[in-house]
């Protein structure tokens, strides 16, 4: 596991393309088809990191896009520094063999790093096979998002 470098840029891209193919097929009210544009993603400021997998080749195979939040300031919420997968994007063909679980633990650990004491993540309601990747893992469901259309 390493940082994303400029370089990866089309690699990265190819990989976001692939999940945003999967969002765009399970909620297509949310996302768009693919091709909308990540490019520049790779590049990123210090709240955040974008860490990439290699395969045994050296080509980019698998990426995390982890980002550091702070709970807002209010008298109900416990003040503690979280980090948020944005996303966690392994290439079909290197998928079960433990490389999305690479890419969380080095991302657990930078997060840890910059201060985080939880790390969370969303899973929309139709990607099972990430639920039960997650729930291997040990991450559980906190909160739950219902909508209505209007």
């Amino acid at each position: 596991m390493r940082p994303a470098r400029p370089a990866d840029e089309d690699a990265l891209v190819a990989l976001w393309d692939e999940v945003e193919a999967l969002h765009a097929r399970i909620q297509p009210r949310f996302f768009r088809p693919v091709g909308t544009g990540r490019r520049g993603r790779a590049r990123i400021a210090g709240d955040e990191t974008v860490l990439v997998a290699e395969d045994a080749r050296g080509s980019v195979c698998g990426l995390l896009h982890l980002r550091i939040y702070d709970t807002p300031r209010a008298p109900l919420l416990v003040s503690v520094r979280r980090g948020h997968v944005e996303d966690l994007v392994v290439a079909r063909c290197h998928r079960r063999g433990g490389c999305g679980r690479a890419l969380l633990e080095a991302g657990t650990a930078w997060a840890r790093s910059h201060g985080a004491r939880q790390l969370l993540l969303t899973v929309w309601d139709g990607n099972a096979a990430a639920e039960r990747f997650y729930a291997a893992l040990g991450y559980r469901r906190i909160s739950q998002v219902l909508g209505t259309d209007l």
